[in-house]
């Protein structure tokens, strides 16, 4: 079987499932990463036999993408920055708008021209947040933290595999203690904590829902602030005067977070949209 008939079949057996543009997507993902090709080399070789071997690979993973399974977790790694990050179901799958948060705190480091920084990521997860910066910005300091164990067990092997020191921490921002504190003050601090409220799951599509952890992406409806006042109420105590917050947000909670940093007296206070034109991320410099 050819490269060009293989993803035919993928794509015919997921269009009804993920939609035409996604099967087409997944389809290509799929088969560049288990026949180690790209799209340079695509054209050439694309009615070329798939060894025995990779067709029964690509046909496990067709299996499991037809029941939903993220591509990224039957792969078992994804890019982020041009970077590759292990990830498990202990850790979201990293995000573009993530991405875009990160390349806006690295603009902004640059741009300040500091050899010194201390930064902390709250929330660190598959640790791409820090692990990226402290590869784009080698004389930083990178501190991360997460309340999950296995996640910072990913976390450091993603830390290994791209060559970065990063200091990981086993704590509870909303009960904070210990080492957290004990390197405080930080110059920068970053987080994408959980913000999707319980009533915007109906509007989550099932791959999310059945596969990536919940304790990493929801928060009550009576409470979606729940962990931006933790973050700010530590920062208030733990960031250097003049220090960064740069926040990952609920697009329909933009208002709602500019206010409760207003609230706590941070300044210069900057809402960005994401590609897509949503509320997605903050900026605020601490008084």
């Amino acid at each position: 079987m050819t490269i060009s008939e293989i993803e035919s079949i993928f794509f015919d057996e997921l269009k009804d499932i993920y939609g035409p543009h996604e099967a087409k997507s997944l389809a290509w993902l799929s088969i560049s990463f288990i026949c180690k090709i790209d799209r340079v080399n695509y054209l050439n070789i694309k009615n070329e036999e798939v060894s025995e071997g990779n067709t029964a690979l690509l046909q496990q993973v067709l299996d499991e993408l037809k029941t939903g399974r993220p591509l990224q977790y039957i792969l078992g790694e994804t890019d982020f920055y041009g970077l590759t990050f292990k990830v498990n179901p202990s850790v979201l799958i990293p995000r573009p708008e993530t991405e875009e948060l990160v390349d806006w705190v690295l603009k902004k480091l640059r741009s300040k021209n500091r050899q010194s920084l201390k930064i902390l990521d709250i929330g660190t997860g598959s640790g791409c947040i820090p692990v990226t910066i402290k590869k784009n910005l080698k004389s930083a300091e990178l501190y991360a933290v997460d309340i999950s164990g296995e996640a910072l067990d990913t976390a450091r092997l993603n830390a290994e595999l791209n060559g970065t020191q990063v200091v990981f921490m086993e704590n509870d921002i909303l009960n904070p203690s210990g080492d957290l504190i004990k390197h405080s003050p930080y110059s920068v601090i970053i987080s994408n904590p959980p913000y999707v409220t319980l009533s915007e799951k109906e509007k989550m599509m099932p791959n999310v829902l059945e596969y990536e952890p919940h304790s990493a992406l929801f928060v009550p409806d009576d409470d979606p602030l729940l962990f931006y006042r933790a973050i700010i109420a530590f920062a208030l105590s733990h960031l250097e005067p003049g220090g960064l917050l740069f926040l990952e947000i609920n697009e329909n909670l933009g208002a709602e977070t500019l206010n409760l940093l207003r609230h706590n007296g941070f300044q210069s206070i900057e809402l960005r949209q994401d590609l897509p034109g949503k509320d997605r991320m903050i900026k605020a410099v601490h008084n």
